[in-house]
């Protein structure tokens, strides 16, 4: 999402934290701040034009921390969008890594949400901090990844990539009219229909892959939720450990014991 305001606040507001802190940028330095399409690895072409010369400098200098420069840490909210206009040869060529699990083709009729851009922008951030070999992703996203049989691809290479995953489902899915176990009413933290999720992803630069993964959720009325998110942390989550198997690699915890009868 190419908004100029927010990035020309966005600088305004690192030069004054810059300030505060006691530091003076010099006339040639500038904050590492970048008005890019991430997922767009093509860069601008140069330009007479004041205004697109500017972009076209801008797009070469993101270019450079996208393609090369190593990454540690990946934060946001990316945009959910199921008409993803994100199409570019590159992102398209590194989705396909979620269209297959276990080695074999997903055979999915319609596999199209595969193609939501938060989908696009996970595929990004873990393909980044596959590329720096450590790192942390912190993302708030659409939740239908972590059961749908769709991403079953996708959640199988992440669980490759990563050695712990910290899943906090916040729920308020109002298209599965998603409601408290208690009976009570679930409202979504955002002023959206689909439920959404916290997600912790993180590489060590040990050379180990424990592949844990980890589950918390949370029901009930969006400012509960607000108040609970304001009061805790990674470390004061009581997580559950969820064990996701083949086929299907599910980030929630279940009981397997029948799995082999139920087949």
């Amino acid at each position: 999402e190419l908004m100029m305001a927010p990035y020309a606040i966005g600088h305004m507001k690192m030069a004054f934290l810059m300030e505060e802190l006691g530091y003076k940028m010099n006339d040639n330095e500038r904050v590492k701040y970048y008005l890019s399409n991430t997922l767009d690895m093509q860069e601008l072409e140069e330009s007479k034009f004041p205004t697109m010369s500017s972009l076209s400098h801008e797009s070469h200098e993101a270019g450079k921390i996208k393609k090369k420069e190593p990454i540690l840490v990946i934060l946001g909210n990316p945009p959910y969008s199921g008409h993803s206009s994100n199409t570019g040869e590159w992102i398209s060529k590194e989705i396909k890594a979620y269209y297959e699990v276990d080695g074999k083709p997903l055979g999915e009729k319609n596999p199209k949400w595969l193609q939501d851009d938060y989908v696009k922008f996970i595929r990004f951030a873990q393909w980044k901090i596959d590329q720096a070999g450590s790192g942390v992703i912190g993302f708030i996203t659409n939740h239908s990844y972590l059961d749908n049989p769709t991403f079953r691809g996708m959640r199988q290479s992440l669980m490759n990539s990563f050695d712990e995953i910290y899943i906090l489902d916040l729920h308020g899915n109002s298209l599965k009219k998603e409601k408290a176990k208690d009976g009570s009413k679930d409202e979504n933290v955002f002023d959206i229909q689909q439920g959404v999720a916290i997600a912790f992803f993180i590489k060590n630069k040990e050379d180990y892959k424990s592949n844990k993964v980890f589950h918390s959720e949370i029901y009930g009325l969006r400012e509960k939720k607000y108040n609970w998110l304001l009061k805790n942390n990674i470390n004061t989550v009581k997580w559950k450990k969820a064990v996701p198997i083949a086929e299907f690699y599910i980030y929630a915890p279940s009981n397997n014991k029948l799995l082999e009868h139920y087949g």
